[in-house]
């Protein structure tokens, strides 16, 4: 565990002269000013201000209606976590640091994503328990057009050697960088979509985890724009190309992180009773989980039967289709929850599984029996109710109500974070239900 003197210790010997202290709002983006030399030691004793009401701005940059941050609502302090200093490879005498959202007084503030994940370990660490996660990124490389949209980088196919050669050199470059950064990437591949590709960040406790994640996101969008690309991870960027998703590989363990404890030991065991009960609060918390993971309403463009993206809320082992897969009997035993994307904030996200499974460890929840066929060939209701299958959310309204209703995930994300992500996400629903988009014209405009 690192401390502010050895950070600024580390700040003077590798020359950084410029450090980003970023703190990340309730969608997920990452916001930041730049600190010069001569702040570095105020900024761990008094942090970087901004104003409350940024964590309020929706993704259109509007304030949310009905929000609780405000003009006249102060400010925050932006405290900088010592354990997450990296230096910025591609950017001359920069680093950066992820921060701790602090009330005026420097205390630790109940707005915070960040505060409420670290509490949540530590109510894991009261049970004896602790997780660990790694996230599955996807995201597709584009080139704008003149008129405004955007083509594939190319059209290789999936994990064709062509289609990662084709970039190697982007791709060489981020995970160089993210090394650098002390993010190890487990693996990089061109992905089924034109363009697309696919990386993951190793196993790591929570906060740690989460903090790879937005490097990760950092690095590749960084990377790409300098190269002359676009990269995104938006879930569904055009309807007759696959959607990006974001899955979460986790795993409970005992509270020093020594021992495995989540899955099975026998060859017919694919979970421990304590791993089934916490993949069994996954599945009863799953509506609103898929509202905190999966918060757009391009989200659900792409969480539908047959698209390779879950939309049923099961498990199974092995099972590309299901919700919660364990991807095999083997020393690969976890579990991989599979309906988010990355325009989920993961502190937020982390903070919601972890408080799931938790439930399903306390209340012995245990899940129903595997699927072992296709689940997204199902895609009526009635069908679903035939194999005792449930729907996830088929669109953010439905998602948002379930996520409002759900205590035990409210619970954990305290009531300002769920209060405020409510507001900001339903007022980027209700823009788009305002908007004329060019689909109506073309279908509506010369017929009626």
């Amino acid at each position: 565990m690192a401390d502010a003197h050895e950070v600024l210790s580390r700040l003077d010997s590798e020359g950084i002269e410029h450090l980003w202290v970023i703190f990340h709002d309730y969608s997920g983006r990452s916001c930041t000013k730049t600190v010069p030399k001569d702040k570095f030691a105020d900024i761990f004793k008094n942090g970087v201000v901004f104003a409350r009401a940024d964590l309020d701005f929706n993704l259109e940059d509007h304030m949310a209606p009905g929000s609780m941050f405000t003009a006249d609502t102060g400010d925050f302090l932006a405290v900088p976590d010592p354990n997450s200093y990296a230096v910025i490879p591609y950017r001359e005498r920069t680093a950066l640091m992820y921060a701790f959202m602090r009330d005026d007084d420097g205390a630790p503030w109940e707005a915070c994503p960040r505060t409420q994940l670290e509490r949540m370990v530590e109510v894991y660490a009261t049970e004896g328990l602790s997780v660990r996660a790694a996230f599955e990124s996807e995201f597709i490389l584009f080139e704008p057009t003149d008129d405004g949209e955007y083509r594939p980088a190319a059209t290789d196919g999936m994990f064709t050697v062509a289609g990662l050669d084709r970039h190697y050199s982007l791709c060489k470059l981020i995970i160089e960088s993210l090394h650098g950064m002390s993010v190890s990437v487990e693996q990089l591949g061109k992905e089924y979509g034109p363009g697309q590709y696919e990386a993951t960040t190793h196993y790591d406790e929570p906060t740690k985890a989460a903090d790879d994640f937005c490097t990760f996101k950092e690095v590749v969008r960084a990377l790409a724009r300098d190269a002359g690309w676009v990269a995104s991870f938006m879930p569904k960027p055009y309807v007759d190309m696959p959607g990006s998703g974001l899955h979460v590989h986790l795993s409970v363990w005992d509270a020093e992180g020594r021992r495995e404890l989540s899955m099975g030991e026998g060859e017919e065991d694919p979970l421990s009773p304590l791993g089934r009960n916490f993949l069994g609060g996954l599945l009863a918390h799953a509506a609103a989980l898929t509202a905190i993971g999966a918060p757009l309403v391009n989200s659900y463009k792409r969480l539908l039967p047959g698209t390779w993206a879950p939309a049923h809320i099961c498990w199974g082992v092995g099972n590309r289709a299901a919700l919660v897969r364990i991807p095999s009997m083997s020393r690969r035993r976890h579990m991989e929850f599979r309906s988010a994307d990355c325009a989920c904030n993961p502190f937020i996200f982390l903070t919601a599984l972890m408080a799931a499974g938790l439930d399903g460890i306390r209340s012995q929840i245990e899940p129903p029996p595997p699927v072992d066929y296709d689940v997204g060939s199902i895609s009526t209701r009635e069908e679903a109710e035939a194999r005792a299958i449930e729907f996830l959310p088929r669109s953010l309204p439905e998602a948002l109500q379930a996520l409002e209703a759900d205590e035990v995930v409210a619970r954990a994300l305290g009531s300002i974070v769920l209060s405020e992500f409510l507001k900001v996400k339903r007022s980027e629903l209700a823009a788009y239900n305002l908007h004329v988009h060019p689909w109506e014209r073309k279908m509506y405009l010369e017929a009626i």
